[in-house]
């Protein structure tokens, strides 16, 4: 049988949830143990951390699972200083919440900001959500990644640190549960070529190609 690699802090929850399951057999609450093997598979599964292997393929990549729920454009004043091609990704609870470098580079910039626990599918969640972004430079290139929580997410694990330098598809860290995901790129050194609607795997989709002159 082939071993599905896991995040390791996929091992707190399972044993709380290890614990509600002996406490259900030693109080024969009916029901309690099937219901307790099921969320311990579901949270097997969302913590999964499978190798990726980027495509040979130059250009931008995602870096997360979800579906892209906006592509536009926005003056982007954390990292880049200027105007942006703004990529919007829905993690649902199904999805891999690995995030990944979508370049590869140096982490120049880290802020976490706090905020609220909204459901990442309200328009509004992407204003105003607990977040943590990493902005990632390689020269000229430059990209901002969003780390984003959701209603049920409610903590975002950052495995790097400012100076460190990235391999193309690396890992950055880890949402715990539905959240979303925003990738901000220069629109002057770059064209998007993601749909809204289009489902995309973190370090394995191209979002976009990088022009010419950058």
């Amino acid at each position: 049988m082939k071993k599905i690699p896991l995040d390791k802090r996929v091992w707190p929850g399972v044993v709380v949830l290890a614990i509600f399951m002996i406490l259900g057999r030693v109080l024969h609450i009916p029901h309690v143990v099937p219901a307790i093997a099921l969320l311990v598979v579901v949270h097997l599964l969302f913590f999964r951390d499978p190798r990726r292997e980027p495509p040979r393929e130059q250009g931008l990549l995602s870096p997360a699972d979800g579906t892209v729920v906006k592509v536009d454009e926005i003056f982007e004043d954390r990292f880049l200083h200027e105007q942006a091609v703004r990529i919007r990704i829905f993690l649902s609870v199904f999805d891999v919440h690995t995030t990944r470098a979508p370049l590869a580079g140096i982490i120049k910039y880290q802020n976490y900001v706090k905020g609220k626990f909204l459901n990442a599918l309200r328009k509004d969640a992407f204003d105003h959500n607990e977040s943590n972004w990493i902005g990632i430079e390689n020269r000229a290139r430059r990209v901002l990644v969003r780390q984003l929580t959701g209603a049920i997410a409610r903590r975002i694990y950052s495995d790097v640190v400012i100076g460190q330098v990235m391999g193309r598809g690396e890992k950055l860290g880890v949402i715990c549960y539905g959240s979303g995901v925003e990738v901000y790129i220069s629109r002057r050194m770059f064209r998007a070529n993601v749909r809204v609607g289009q489902h995309v795997s973190g370090g394995a989709t191209i979002l976009g190609t990088w022009n010419e002159e950058s």
